[in-house]
């Protein structure tokens, strides 16, 4: 685009809280890994016992780890190393509050196909985040 050319609306107000969104999840994963690492907070896995761990399969990583798949971590939230965890939720959440924001533009335009289309990849990422759907765990 040049500089006399607007956006639309809809890619506005997406750009706008995806700028939102990424900012603060990266915000998030600086000053929470600066915790972890300075050792503000205890981790739940000690640093000397990573190295032992990471070439590890992530069935076998989690068990020797004593963690569960899925949402399990959340219960871990007080050990910094889990902690960190919340910038990545951030950034990988980033689209959702941003299609959600898009669909009141789209309805109200009479784009009902792009209204579907946000609301169902609204549906399918909360699907995926649930653990009713998955890739073969």
């Amino acid at each position: 685009m040049s500089g006399t050319e607007q956006a639309a609306p809809d890619q506005a107000r997406y750009a706008r809280l995806l700028a939102i969104g990424t900012n603060a999840g990266l915000g998030m994963l600086v000053v929470l890994f600066g915790i972890y690492m300075l050792g503000v907070v205890d981790p739940h896995v000690p640093h000397e016992r990573l190295p032992d761990l990471w070439h590890l399969p992530s069935g076998d990583f989690l068990e020797l780890a004593r963690l569960e798949a899925g949402w399990g971590w959340t219960a871990r939230l007080r050990h910094a190393d889990i902690l960190t965890l919340l910038g990545i939720v951030t950034l990988a959440f980033c689209s959702v509050p941003c299609l959600l924001a898009v669909m009141p533009i789209y309805w109200r335009s009479g784009q009902r196909m792009l209204f579907a289309i946000c609301g169902l990849e609204v549906l399918v990422i909360a699907l995926a985040a649930s653990g009713i759907i998955g890739g073969g765990h």
